[in-house]
């Protein structure tokens, strides 16, 4: 049974390597002219990792990747420390470890995987229309590329997908936050930030992450804002001085380590409502094209990886007539989910951003439930198998 993708991100080259694997004809198309991962760098949460370990990729993994050993949870105002979450305990746990790398160097193992299966990568394949009945998907293109003709379609292009629109689910809305991103050489960065954690500081109307990418050579640093509106577009240069004034008041550390990166990418936040129609007929939507979630939880990746795992069991051993049954239980399986993980990341960005006295009793009550219990909290998302393996 051929199935077309359409989207070369961390889904859709996920789903990819997923289905060939199980005998499937796969067939990828990307609108973009060439592969290039815009960001900087991703969190890979056990979840994730078994699925990729699974796939095969842990050796090209662990050549970029860095393992986490904990994550200090800090306040903002004054560095001081609130707690600290034990990761190395996350592989006897989990099975697999907390990791982080640059998204650049995933999607380069990922696109180097589906190369040696020999899958098809069609680049400047922007999708312009689908239309459908019960027995093929057929995909038109713009720029007069060919129609192409599949058993079934993945969407896995991204927050503004073409395909959720054509399913009838809302546009996402925007989440009245901004993301600021960037990565610095780790040469230069003071030893506060150094060393194999996860830094999540917190403070009034904004909170900033900071972890090692480049197998350790440099640090992704993210700082997210509050937000009027959405701002100028995607991935926006933005001078330093833009930044610092949300980060008045904060630690002289971290407002130093803001000053070493004189200008900032920029990213407004959305999030999108998934319902059923996510599995319409014979396409399926996947990633953040079916579920567009915020940052706070570190799973926007780790969902489309999911959703990519789980929707290649459920057509395991399938029959092309089986097709719709098949991608409607998986979408029965997935919702649940992903709508609790949608919950949990928005939770978190409201806390994360609480004033006085708010915060003084999240402050309080973190540092009361200690980092083991605290670690424990995430057996739900963490412990996660695609069900044939469950």
């Amino acid at each position: 049974m051929d199935i077309a993708i359409a989207g070369a991100g961390i889904g859709g080259l996920t789903a990819a390597l997923a289905l060939a694997r199980r005998g499937f004809a796969v067939e990828i198309y990307e609108r973009a002219a060439a592969l290039e991962e815009a960001g900087a760098g991703i969190q890979l949460t056990p979840n994730a990792l078994n699925v990729l370990f699974g796939l095969g990729l842990g050796p090209a993994l662990e050549a970029h990747m860095v393992v986490m050993d904990t994550v200090r949870i800090r306040k903002g105002a004054t560095g001081g420390l609130i707690q600290q979450i034990p990761l190395g305990q996350c592989r006897q746990r989990w099975g697999a470890p907390y990791g982080v790398i640059h998204r650049a160097d995933l999607q380069a193992v990922l696109v180097a995987a589906v190369r040696q299966r020999g899958i098809p990568l069609h680049l400047s394949r922007e999708l312009h229309s689908v239309r459908q009945d019960q027995k093929r998907v057929i995909l038109s293109f713009a720029a007069g590329a060919p129609d192409v003709s599949a058993r079934m379609l993945i969407g896995a292009d991204g927050v503004w997908s073409k395909l959720r629109p054509l399913l009838g689910l809302e546009q996402p809305r925007f989440a009245g936050r901004r993301a600021w991103r960037a990565v610095i050489p780790m040469q230069d960065v003071p030893v506060l930030f150094q060393g194999l954690m996860t830094g999540l500081w917190l403070g009034d109307n904004a909170h900033f992450v900071h972890y090692p990418v480049r197998s350790g050579q440099a640090l992704n640093l993210v700082a997210v804002t509050s937000a009027e509106d959405a701002g100028p577009g995607w991935s926006t240069p933005q001078p330093l001085q833009t930044l610092l004034p949300h980060y008045a008041g904060w630690d002289g550390r971290l407002r130093a380590l803001l000053a070493m990166v004189p200008q900032w990418r920029t990213w407004p936040l959305f999030e999108g409502r998934a319902d059923g129609r996510i599995a319409t007929g014979r396409i399926a939507l996947i990633g953040d094209a079916a579920h567009p979630m915020l940052p706070f939880i570190a799973q926007g990746g780790a969902a489309a990886i999911e959703d990519a795992a789980e929707l290649a069991a459920q057509l395991s051993g399938a029959d092309d007539n089986d097709v719709p049954a098949r991608i409607q239980e998986w979408s029965r399986l997935r919702l649940p989910r992903v709508g609790r993980i949608q919950a949990e990341a928005r939770s978190n960005g409201e806390r994360y951003h609480w004033r006085w006295p708010l915060a003084a009793a999240r402050d309080l009550g973190l540092s009361a439930l200690g980092g083991r219990r605290l670690l424990e909290r995430y057996d739900w998302l963490y412990g996660w198998k695609p069900t044939e393996t469950a």
